[in-house]
């Protein structure tokens, strides 16, 4: 297990600018003085380079390629964009290689009962986090079109509640849901394929690793270093708090709680009350407990809506914690609770989420600000990975509980046992 070198040495350069030419870029060399000079670099047995075997052409050429890796792959709303090495991918994430069973063994064994912890898991390690909708909006250049982004997220969540003669509605209704929060919608239009701004997470560093080895591609030994790679990425919940919609509505509640004292207090003196009378009986928590009984529905709803969220750069939200009053309604489908999904929003239509969090909370001054930490694991360790949490019961079955089919199970099991 080691983390992503980024000392600036002459024997990481020679490896970073030979993964480079392996794979292609030696087409793009127009100098023959350069080309003869590569050919004469020599290393030892040991596999370090022999300082002396390199000129200095060969030195400018390795300082020039390092310079490209050292800022982030350009954003644009006309191209998605990915890593083109690990030493790229470190200026936003902080990286660890796994690449033996031994390695994994130990992070599986400190990650696999964390409750206090985000992960994420894709198949390459070299694809920057975007959305599903920001993937559609990018492919399909919808942008071509004028169309809006807000706007075409709102008539999204119309139309999805339009459909079969509004059930989705009336489902929501049945359930106690209020069809005017958007999240609950996207939520749930998130897990049934339909693009949103919604970014998937787990509270599950096992189900993690399910996504990431899914669908992860064969490892080719002639590929790029970070094409060997999938990744499970980690924030700690306690470091996206203050971004969460749940600290907005306990916000928005604190500073109703006056509102309602004070229509208490004078409601009471109206009696006959005294205000310290009153003020006896409505102690903090029975204050707070009336504001919320009176507000906090309102809250919910109000910053839930588009036009708000769309406001929050990157904001958080999930139901997980069932002892917080504070809910959501995202656990509307069975695949998000054994999923133990949560949800990170993007509100911009083609800056990746690393992007927008470097930009919220790393301009702070003397501190170097990674958006999270990575674990970017070797694809040959894919079939070690799945048979691993294969035996945990991490399966398609689990991931996505399909009725029909527990319905089946359970009649079949019961006439097997009679």
């Amino acid at each position: 297990m080691k983390e992503v070198d980024t000392s600036s040495n002459l024997n990481s350069r020679i490896k970073l600018f030979a993964d480079w030419l392996n794979n292609g870029g030696v087409k793009t060399i127009w100098s023959n003085h350069l080309l003869e000079d590569l050919i004469k670099v020599k290393f030892r047995a040991d596999g370090t380079v022999d300082e002396s075997t390199v000129s200095s052409v060969v030195r400018a050429a390795l300082l020039a390629y390092e310079g490209t890796q050292w800022s982030q792959p350009h954003s644009s709303i006309e191209l998605m964009t990915e890593y083109q090495t690990t030493l790229q991918k470190a200026l936003i994430f902080e990286q660890v290689m796994i690449d033996t069973k031994e390695d994994f063994d130990s992070i599986y064994e400190e990650n696999k009962n964390s409750k206090s912890t985000l992960y994420r898991g894709v198949s390459e390690a070299k694809w920057r986090i975007y959305s599903s909708l920001q993937r559609y909006w990018i492919n399909e250049k919808l942008y071509e079109s004028g169309a809006d982004y807000k706007t075409f997220i709102e008539k999204t969540i119309s139309n999805a509640k339009k459909q079969n003669a509004g059930v989705l509605e009336k489902f929501f209704k049945k359930n106690g849901i209020s069809p005017d929060n958007d999240i609950a919608v996207l939520s749930f239009l998130q897990h049934y394929g339909c693009p949103t701004p919604l970014v998937d997470w787990s509270n599950s560093f096992k189900n993690a690793l399910y996504f990431a080895t899914e669908n992860v591609n064969e490892y080719k030994d002639d590929s790029r270093e970070i094409d060997k790679y999938f990744s499970i990425y980690h924030i700690e919940e306690k470091d996206l708090i203050s971004t969460s919609l749940v600290s907005l509505v306990e916000k928005g509640i604190s500073e109703m709680e006056k509102h309602v004292k004070d229509n208490v207090i004078q409601n009471g003196q109206s009696e006959g009350i005294e205000q310290t009378e009153m003020e006896k009986f409505f102690g903090r928590d029975r204050l707070k407990m009336a504001t919320k009984m009176l507000h906090q529905n309102d809250l919910i709803k109000f910053v839930t809506k588009i036009e708000r969220l769309i406001t929050f750069p990157l904001t958080y939200f999930s139901d997980i914690n069932e002892e917080n009053d504070i809910q959501f309604s995202l656990n509307n489908s069975m695949n998000i609770i054994n999923q133990e999904g949560v949800f990170i929003w993007n509100s911009d239509p083609f800056k990746p989420i690393e992007q927008v969090g470097n930009e919220q909370f790393g301009n702070k001054e003397d501190v170097i600000y990674r958006f999270s930490k990575c674990y970017n694991i070797n694809k040959k360790l894919s079939d070690y990975v799945k048979d691993k949490i294969r035996q945990e019961g991490i399966n398609s079955e689990f991931i996505y509980p399909d009725p029909n089919l527990i319905a089946k199970n359970s009649f079949d099991e019961t006439k097997a046992s009679c």
